[in-house]
């Protein structure tokens, strides 16, 4: 092999010597690349019972590695991190469990009335104003008593009495909103609803509906903090209780409803069936200008 040759073959290798100790140097230099941040996703705060209508106190945050995020879970700045607040709980949640999209319902999902409503339990609307309603305060979720105000005859005079009827029912929509709205306007018009929706047992919704006709039917908040949300729903506890040996499918008078009506005797509660005592009943016949009562 030549001279020549021989240089030219060292230099090429020194060439590309050169270029490799070059790239390795330019990759050295370059910063590694950033580990993924840790990501925080919603977790119950506490033990929550199946449908419960969920608000911000109800929910906490938990920080986790990136490969531990479970499929679905509710992520810090997602779109659904921020309407959480109303939507309903559809199994329970163990404190510190993370909340998975499939575990809650939204508002504006067909159907949200009737599956926020517990087994066995009735729907039942009443009208309110600003005085009953709490003046606008009172927000689905939130558990009430409901007060019955009427005049009613005792000994001959005109008197107002108030009532408790029923008891530690449940809202699920103020007007026409299952949540508490965030807009300030629109939290004006809810404000201004004239109906409120309470969960309740068949029997208490028979119940409040002879009351709204009654008389007036006024709000009264309970206290949330005092309230244990992982007891049972019982829909409600009329006041006045029927007697004992009535019926189930029994009507429901407005004295078993009101004890103020019941103690003036300004309408009388018929027996039950099972008594064996017929109610009496009147009518009046005209004849010409005669007047006669048939009791039968």
């Amino acid at each position: 092999m030549s001279a020549v040759l021989r240089f030219s073959l060292i230099l090429l290798a020194a060439g590309v010597l050169a270029l490799v100790a070059r790239a390795l140097f330019v990759s050295s230099q370059e910063p590694a690349p950033a580990p993924r941040p840790d990501q925080q996703i919603r977790i119950a705060a506490a033990d929550l019972p199946a449908g419960l209508l969920l608000r911000e106190s109800d929910l906490g945050w938990k920080t986790v590695r990136p490969s531990a995020v479970p499929n679905g879970a509710i992520v810090q700045d997602s779109p659904q991190a921020g309407k959480l607040a109303g939507a309903m709980l559809r199994g329970a949640l163990a404190a510190g469990a993370p909340l998975l999209a499939g575990n809650i319902i939204q508002p504006d999902a067909p159907g949200f009335l009737a599956a926020a409503l517990a087994p066995g339990m009735r729907a039942v609307s009443v009208p309110i104003d600003d005085v009953s309603g709490n003046a606008g305060l009172i927000q689905p979720g939130d558990r009430v008593d409901m007060i019955l105000t009427q005049n009613v005859q005792r000994g001959g005079q005109r008197a107002t009495v108030s009532e408790t009827v029923v008891e530690n029912v449940r809202i699920i929509a103020v007007g026409s909103m299952f949540t508490p709205p965030r807009d300030a306007k629109v939290a004006g018009n809810v404000n201004r609803a004239r109906t409120i929706t309470a969960e309740v047992s068949p029997q208490v919704a028979e119940a409040v509906t002879v009351a709204s006709h009654l008389g007036t039917l006024s709000l009264a908040l309970r206290s949330f903090a005092t309230t244990d949300r992982n007891e049972p729903s019982t829909g409600g506890a009329v006041v006045v209780a029927r007697s004992a040996g009535a019926k189930e499918n029994q009507p429901t008078w407005g004295g078993d409803v009101s004890r103020a009506l019941a103690s003036a005797g300004g309408e009388p509660t018929p027996p039950p069936p099972s008594s064996g005592i017929a109610p009496k009943r009147s009518i009046t016949l005209l004849r010409g200008g005669e007047k006669q009562e048939l009791a039968f």
